[in-house]
């Protein structure tokens, strides 16, 4: 049976669950029968692929997150080959705290682009203090670019999975401040690269 800790341990690059839950920079609580109990950071919960923070004996006994607040703009997005029950291509999640017209606090997260569920710390990072235009999400692209690391498999080429991120990540501002943002204008003159910028 499926389950949200069992989304967590099973660290599938692109579990939903996972990708959803980075985005609200949750922590879980990992307990053991003798040595008790400790938190960690979802982010810093997988090492590498299929490896986690994690003795075998601990179980994820609960997640914590900060409830949104009227400040708070959240949104998840996925592609996958068919339309219902199947596992994504590549998923996306993003958690915005605004103030004003500016972006006081960002979470991004992105599945299928890395070994392990990806959070994009440099992205994040990157947007804080930003204003909410055409390009901050251009120049985020350029940014986020450099952080992850597809691979082509059955699921896509890694430009392929990169051009899906790009796009999901649009959509995310497409869908959380539709009177701002239009496709059309986010796609025209990209400060960005399709690939990873090299230099």
């Amino acid at each position: 049976m499926g389950t949200v800790a069992g989304n967590f341990v099973n660290a599938s690059p692109i579990g939903d669950f996972t990708i959803f839950f980075l985005a609200l920079d949750s922590t879980i609580t990992l307990r053991d029968a003798k040595a008790g109990t400790r938190d960690v950071m979802l982010n810093a919960f997988y090492k590498g692929y299929k490896q986690l923070n994690k003795s075998p004996e601990e179980i994820v006994s609960s997640v914590h997150f900060t409830l949104p607040s009227k400040n708070t703009r959240f949104n998840f997005e996925k592609v996958s080959k068919r339309t219902y029950l199947d596992i994504a291509s590549v998923n996306s999640a993003i958690r915005l705290e605004l103030d004003g017209e500016v972006i006081r606090e960002a979470h991004v997260s992105a599945g299928g682009v890395a070994p392990v569920p990806k959070y994009l710390a440099n992205t994040s990072a990157f947007l804080v203090g930003k204003p909410i235009t055409n390009d901050t999400v251009r120049a985020a692209i350029k940014v986020m670019n450099n952080e992850i690391a597809p691979i082509s498999d059955a699921r896509g080429t890694s430009e392929y999975k990169r051009l899906l991120l790009r796009q999901l990540f649009f959509a995310h501002f497409l869908e959380l401040f539709p009177e701002r943002f239009t496709l059309k204008e986010l796609v025209a003159t990209p400060p960005y690269e399709a690939s990873a910028d090299k230099t």
